[in-house]
């Protein structure tokens, strides 16, 4: 059907390919729409800091956000997405060539680009949960995965803050949906925006009722991240809640306060 198809902006994004070249896009394109989505999905987080309205919406009610943190951490983010994010992309750029990623194949229609990003979030979660689980043991916490948790209450930008060798351990699991069900590179960027969002809103330290997240079956969101963050153990999965119920790594009391809670707003 035609409604259900993306024909109305191909010669629009085959304009942009032909603008800046195909070349330019997969690799540093990439790069850039990354950086466009990271920090433009963390500005409404960072704003709403200075809005005393959205501070009953805060996870953590007696932790602030302060610009020390802040540039601190967008520092060492920065850093680490120019120093081991884009040699990252520029070395495997023969490999995502060599396995037919192209930024003119036609573009997918919507159910297929809605199947493929529903299932890059199952498979990432699955991959996420475990090599994040296995993060928490031993020296791998020690020297690696206790950089991430330098913060006990997150904000935005905190998501990529890490232990170089973790942000390509677990940057791994971002990109294997979108290439075992597409080979281009628009549905790529539209997977890496959404992804963004969901990892940037997750470490966002608010939990705002009108988020559309909320409607969404299992979805973890920010207070399932945020009590991992503040206790250290529990809750590995990154988008989904279902794993920790089924492996049993369920923060212990994590239900409870979200009981509570849920009781509190009924009163």
């Amino acid at each position: 059907m035609e409604s259900l198809s993306l024909k109305f902006i191909e010669p629009y994004w085959f304009k942009f390919v032909d603008y800046y070249g195909e070349e330019f896009l997969l690799t540093y394109g990439t790069f850039i729409a990354h950086q466009v989505f990271y920090f433009g999905c963390f500005i409404p987080f960072f704003l709403a800091d200075f809005i005393p309205f959205f501070r009953k919406y805060k996870i953590q009610q007696t932790k602030e956000n302060d610009w020390k943190s802040t540039t601190y951490c967008a520092i060492k983010v920065i850093l680490t997405q120019v120093l081991i994010q884009l040699p990252m992309m520029y070395i495997f750029d023969p490999a995502i060539k060599a396995i037919g990623l192209s930024a003119r194949a036609p573009l997918p229609s919507i159910p297929y680009l809605l199947l493929t990003i529903v299932s890059s979030f199952i498979i990432e979660d699955f991959y996420f949960y475990w090599a994040h689980r296995a993060l928490h043991h031993g020296i791998w916490y020690k020297y690696i995965h206790k950089v991430h948790h330098d913060f006990a209450s997150p904000f935005g930008i905190t998501a990529e803050y890490a232990h170089p060798l973790e942000t390509i351990i677990l940057g791994a699991g971002t990109v294997i949906g979108p290439f075992i069900f597409s080979r281009d590179l628009f549905t790529l960027w539209v997977w890496l925006g959404v992804r963004l969002y969901q990892t940037v809103e997750c470490h966002s330290g608010y939990d705002f009722p009108w988020s559309f997240t909320n409607l969404i079956p299992f979805w973890g969101g920010a207070p399932f991240h945020d009590y991992h963050h503040e206790v250290f153990i529990g809750n590995y999965a990154s988008t989904f809640t279902y794993l920790d119920k089924i492996f049993g790594t369920s923060g212990k009391s994590y239900y409870t306060r979200i009981e509570k809670k849920s009781i509190n707003k009924s009163e």
